[in-house]
């Protein structure tokens, strides 16, 4: 009996994912959910008790290796930058539906201040690299916010392969080498 309520659970999750991942947390609806994973509303609840509950589920794996990451940033801010950049590049390969959920669809959740959080440290280390080289700090946010955006954009509009992980490897090789040598 319980490895049929794992594998209910197991496709609750899955459902849940491909929902987030369309159209958000704040969009998506337990019925959206039931529905697409077969079963009745009051039958999802009786496994979930609310839509965050599903949502931590579904990103935990993703947090718990993106808690780790932040553990263990550098101090040196241009080795910062590319020990967050190299990590992105590792966990968006690894837990790709993750990462654009959270990165993407959080809104109205707990998790969102996780992607805040994160989202902070990696502008700090845009701000020391661009001060080091005499560069207006103004221009951290927005340099921030287009290499997640960048990285999210070319993962969603690409059908996951071998070219969409080259694409995005190039993408961050270039935030990594180019950018950071260049304001430096």
């Amino acid at each position: 009996m319980q490895v049929l309520k794992e594998k209910v659970r197991a496709k609750i999750v899955k459902a849940a994912e491909k929902e987030f991942k369309r159209i958000g947390f704040e969009k998506a609806s337990m019925r959206a959910i039931a529905a697409n994973a077969n079963m009745t509303v009051g039958n999802l609840y009786r496994y979930y008790k609310n839509k965050e509950e599903i949502f931590g589920v579904v990103i935990n794996r993703l947090t718990v290796k993106l808690e780790k990451l932040m553990d263990n940033i550098p101090e040196n801010p241009k080795s910062r930058l590319s020990y967050l950049l190299s990590g992105f590049k590792e966990l968006q390969h690894n837990y790709l539906a993750e990462w654009l959920i959270l990165f993407g669809g959080n809104g109205g959740t707990r998790y969102k201040k996780i992607a805040d959080e994160i989202h902070q440290i990696f502008e700090d280390s845009v701000v020391d690299i661009l001060k080091r080289g005499g560069r207006r700090t103004e221009l951290a946010g927005p340099i921030t916010s287009s290499i997640i955006f960048g990285l999210n954009s070319i993962l969603q509009s690409q059908k996951i392969s071998k070219e969409t992980c080259e694409l995005t490897n190039e993408f961050l090789n270039y935030m990594i080498v180019d950018f950071s040598h260049s304001v430096a």
